[in-house]
């Protein structure tokens, strides 16, 4: 397997000798650090991911296992779902169709293989208009798009998440942002000199475009910011503002919570008071 990758990576300068000559595990990850003389250079090889570095750059193994461990940890943060797993949970199907993407990305060498990255994003997109798609959002008088027609589905739902002259311009903008979104996907699907950066951009341009409809659906189901009538803080609570005291006419109290009965009481799981002898506040915490 090592062999294998080395071949793809040093065409031009043949492998002579290859040994492993250590392997260390940090958490759960174990890291095997191979030793590869070429006629010309000499390398170091690390795995999991495996990884290709230059002997000349890295003096030592434990100076390249350091700067590999980092390096992944990095880009595995990049590559996460930048969203709260609530939020995510919006567009579940999308996203998990993404995280395949992402997935083949990192194990990808070839053109072949970045294209094969595209297809997973293309997926990506037509899994988010299927999860989207719902009759509601079709106005009357109108035929509903085809199930694959990310962005007849897309311009439908941002009408509906986005509508009225105050959000005219994020209107314009997920209307854009889908399209050409779509339009680099399928460009990577069927481009035959994609590289790791293509990929990359690919894999984050969707990212975007799901994190983007997230956040417009969420601000449409908060529904118009309230603010404060006297000093426009945003900091309103049960009614009344934090800031400066001003108390909102309309507001109305929700309806208390009737008591419970013994009966129910008895049947509800609860701790005791009684139970707990230790109090400790954030600022004790350590």
């Amino acid at each position: 397997m090592v062999l294998a990758y080395l071949e793809t990576q040093t065409q031009d300068d043949p492998v002579v000798h290859v040994e492993k000559v250590a392997t260390e595990r940090i958490g759960v990850i174990v890291h095997d650090i191979w030793d590869v003389h070429c006629s010309k250079s000499r390398w170091w090889v690390v795995t999991e991911p495996m990884n290709v570095y230059p002997q000349a750059d890295f003096k030592s193994r434990e100076v390249v296992l350091t700067f590999h461990v980092r390096l992944m940890a990095r880009i595995f943060a990049r590559e996460e779902i930048p969203l709260t797993k609530n939020a995510a949970m919006i567009l579940p199907n999308s996203w998990r169709v993404w995280e395949l993407a992402v997935e083949a990305m990192t194990n990808s060498r070839e053109a072949e293989d970045f294209q094969a990255v595209g297809v997973r994003l293309r997926e990506c997109m037509v899994t988010f208009a299927s999860e989207i798609a719902d009759a509601d959002l079709v106005p009357k008088g109108v035929e509903a798009p085809k199930k694959a027609d990310v962005v007849g589905w897309s311009v439908l739902l941002i009408d509906h998440l986005a509508s009225g002259s105050t959000n005219e311009q994020l209107r314009s903008y997920c209307k854009r942002l889908a399209r050409e979104t779509w339009d680099y996907v399928n460009k990577l699907t069927h481009a035959k000199n994609s590289g790791i950066f293509d990929a990359e951009i690919g894999t984050a341009g969707v990212s975007h475009f799901l994190s983007t409809i997230t956040a417009a659906r969420k601000k449409w189901a908060m529904g118009p910011n309230q603010r404060c009538a006297e000093c426009g803080s945003y900091r309103i609570s049960t009614g009344k503002c934090i800031r400066c005291g001003w108390g909102d006419p309309n507001y109305e109290e929700p309806t208390p919570l009737r008591d419970l009965s013994p009966e129910e009481l008895a049947e509800t799981p609860c701790v005791h008071s009684t139970d707990i002898s230790t109090f400790m506040s954030p600022d004790q915490f350590s």
